[in-house]
């Protein structure tokens, strides 16, 4: 019974020393989209830095559904598609001061600036409500209504909510991601997002994901909105770097061919 007590500490310590910390992510991905012999390829590289360290749940890809830590991220994308050429822009932050969030982004889509900034308030770790004002150039400002919530299950499992609506009420969306540790140091994420919009058809997207350990997983996802699908597997060679790849399609467009290669740095 002694002997029982004395490693109980040891085997909390071991559990604790097995969730890796984090600050920073980078990412570097280039796609190529066939659509008989059309090629559309996109270079894009985006990078968040968090002023606090991020503890994974086991894969090193995972961490809580809600984050308050504060953080600054940017990224940029380079499209070319022939004679089409243009580059997407992103950057903003979070910030966190007590229960409080203040947040905000710019965006130059294709020459068009997009900027937007909002407040949140913790409730309590989590339940996390937001409000969004969004400018689109030469365009009304829309107002944005948002709410996080996380239903922790048993260990680090648990199943993530969030619902958004604007001030017209003309767009509506709810998602959900479901995380659980399975046997064997095995893992599974389910993902589902619905959004109705006034003028348009009601759409789902979704997403899977089974990891084989901390490091690998495959996984595939589904958007009805432009009906594409993929495949995708990740795997880290260290607690650094890891490679990605993916291969998808379009329901409609039996010809178009989607093929992504990237790189993640976490550190």
């Amino acid at each position: 019974m002694k002997f029982k007590f004395a490693a109980l500490p040891l085997m909390l310590a071991s559990a604790v020393v097995s969730a890796e910390q984090y600050n920073s992510f980078t990412d570097a991905d280039y796609e190529n989209r066939d659509y008989n012999g059309a090629d559309v390829d996109t270079l894009s590289v985006q990078s968040q830095y968090y002023f606090g360290a991020l503890e994974t749940l086991g894969p090193r890809k995972e961490f809580n559904y809600i984050l308050p830590v504060t953080n600054i991220y940017g990224g940029v994308s380079s499209i070319d598609a022939g004679p089409f050429e243009d580059e997407v822009v992103t950057f903003g932050g979070e910030y966190y001061t007590g229960q409080w969030k203040l947040f905000g982004e710019f965006n130059d889509i294709y020459s068009t600036n997009v900027y937007s900034a909002g407040a949140g308030f913790l409730f309590s770790p989590n339940l996390l409500a937001e409000v969004e004002a969004q400018k689109v150039e030469d365009e009304d400002t829309v107002l944005f209504v948002r709410g996080q919530y996380n239903h922790q299950l048993s260990g680090t499992d648990y199943i993530g909510f969030t619902a958004e609506i604007d001030d017209g009420f003309d767009y509506r969306s709810i998602s959900s991601k479901y995380f659980t540790a399975l046997s064997g140091g095995q893992y599974f994420t389910a993902e589902l997002g619905l959004t109705d919009t006034d003028g348009a058809d009601f759409y789902w997207n979704g997403g899977v994901e089974f990891y084989f350990n901390e490091n690998t997983s495959v996984g595939a996802a589904y958007d009805e909105l432009v009906e594409d699908y993929e495949i995708n597997a990740t795997h880290f060679f260290n607690r650094n770097v890891a490679a990605k790849v993916a291969y998808g399609s379009n329901r409609d467009f039996d010809d178009l061919d989607m093929f992504r290669i990237g790189v993640t740095v976490q550190l």
